[in-house]
This record gives C-alpha cells, sequence and structure tokens, in this order.
C-alpha cells in the first residue's frame, strides 16, 4: 500500500502530488475522479522510485480526487498493491 500519499494545488490548473516510495517496484500508477466515489481513471503512471508528480492541465475552480498504488513485475507478471487512501484536491 501506498503511504503518506499528499495532493495539493500549487498553481493554476495543476496540482502535486507525492507519496512515500516502496521497495521494489517497478512503477507507480496515478488515477483520478470527479467524485470521491465515483468511476476512476488512470491519469498517468511514473517510472520506479519516483515519489513526486505534477498533474497539469486541469479546470481551475473543480475539485478532483487523486489515489495512488504501485505496480511490480514479477515473472512477466504485472502485480497491484492497494491504493493508498484518496486525496480531495480543489485546483487553483
Amino acid at each position: 500500500t501506498v503511504k503518506n500519499f499528499y495532493a495539493g494545488s500549487y498553481s493554476k490548473g495543476a496540482i502535486s502530488l507525492s507519496w512515500q516510495n516502496i521497495s521494489g517496484e517497478t512503477a507507480f500508477e496515478v488515477y483520478y475522479s470527479d467524485s470521491k466515489n465515483g468511476e476512476y481513471k488512470k491519469f498517468a503512471e511514473v517510472k520506479a522510485n519516483t515519489v513526486k508528480y505534477s498533474a497539469t492541465g486541469l479546470r481551475s475552480g473543480k475539485t478532483i480526487y487523486f489515489k495512488v498504488r504501485a505496480a511490480k513485475t514479477i515473472n512477466g507478471n504485472t502485480v497491484y498493491g492497494a491504493f493508498s487512501s484518496v486525496r480531495a484536491v480543489k485546483v487553483r
């Protein structure tokens, strides 16, 4: 499970995301939704050992919900960890 997940708006149309690294992961996947309990879609996939991501091009004034999970490749198969807690951020 991804821990210490943080999301905050730092400039117009942009969100800063960060989390604690997990040993052995091959990637992290960032998901978003327009509502906390709505359908989440993959926003981005970031490389292993990356613990920060900037989501840009978002509509100002809108609240977006984010969550992250780690992925690891084992014997050619991708295994996913549990999602982080959900973070809501109002875009500046």
